[in-house]
């Protein structure tokens, strides 16, 4: 419960990705925007894609961090970037390079990567925690949580590959 999440931009926060979300769930939130016209209601939208509330609160904040969608006044629309990522039949999550590469985990991952060639989900942990950005305050659920958006997120757009033997990371 003493978590420390951040999805917005904040001088004194870098940008966290949501510890749950996984890319098929942003993708499927762009794609449904998109095919219900310009705006559409919140409730409406967490209605379309099957979600609750609770579950589809962080996956909005996903995409809205990522720069896929606005949120304003209660509705919700896809950006110029969000409607590039809609017209695109493959590897969708490959066009979010740029975008993931700024936020953590995949910032501190794609550093360290960069000057230890291979990285495990701890070290990164190590390095987030030292700019006091974690997604849960027990260590092994924190690690866990990392290891996990890495996987679901880094490899799945081409930034990182992982080796499931070692358990490491290493730019791809």
């Amino acid at each position: 419960m003493g978590a420390k999440v951040t999805t917005g931009t904040s001088a004194s926060r870098p940008m966290m990705m949501p510890a749950n979300v996984r890319a098929g769930q942003v993708v499927s939130l762009v794609e449904v925007t998109g095919g219900l016209g310009p705006k559409i209601d919140t409730h409406r939208l967490a209605d379309e894609l099957g979600a609750d509330i609770a579950v589809f609160l962080p996956i909005l904040d996903a995409a809205e961090l990522l720069g896929l969608v606005k949120k304003e006044r209660g509705e919700v629309s896809l950006t110029e970037f969000g409607l590039r990522l809609q017209k695109t039949s493959k590897n969708k999550i490959r066009l979010l390079k740029d975008q993931l590469s700024k936020i953590e985990p995949f910032k501190a991952a794609l550093e360290l990567a960069s000057r230890n060639v291979e990285v495990t989900a701890e070290e990164v942990a190590d390095v987030a925690e030292r700019h006091d950005v974690r997604w849960h305050h027990d260590r092994e659920l924190n690690v866990s949580l990392i290891q996990a958006l890495l996987v679901h997120w880094a490899i799945y757009a081409g930034l990182l590959t992982y080796n499931g033997k070692t358990g490491k990371f290493r730019r791809a």
